[in-house]
């Protein structure tokens, strides 16, 4: 991971910003919220991709990819740039594992 100046972060096109950078970008604000304490939220935790939010979740990438398909996962999505996909992990857990006690209910 590098540093990245605040500075030159708040400068820069939201388009040309790598994933990484997007997260230092809602670490700095989350920052800010907090008094300037350093400490983000505890609740917010971000995932690249499918295949890292499966991972996260503890389920193969084929369920994430139907959750994400029926619209499951849409309240999740932090950014999405091109196939490149950022996910609240925490949400997104929470908005899987509420459709899955859903789909329990009607049978």
């Amino acid at each position: 991971m590098e540093r990245h100046d605040n500075e030159s972060l708040l400068g820069k096109m939201l388009v040309q910003m790598t994933g990484e950078e997007l997260v230092a970008i809602f670490r700095m604000a989350s920052t800010v919220e907090n008094g300037g304490n350093g400490t983000s939220t505890e609740a917010t935790k971000y995932v690249y991709g499918i295949q890292d939010l499966a991972a996260y979740i503890g389920c193969c990438a084929s369920t994430i990819y139907d959750l994400k398909k029926r619209g499951v996962l849409d309240a999740a999505i932090v950014s999405k740039v091109g196939k490149r996909i950022v996910f609240n992990a925490p949400l997104a857990r929470q908005l899987a594992d509420e459709y899955q006690q859903q789909r329990r209910a009607e049978l």
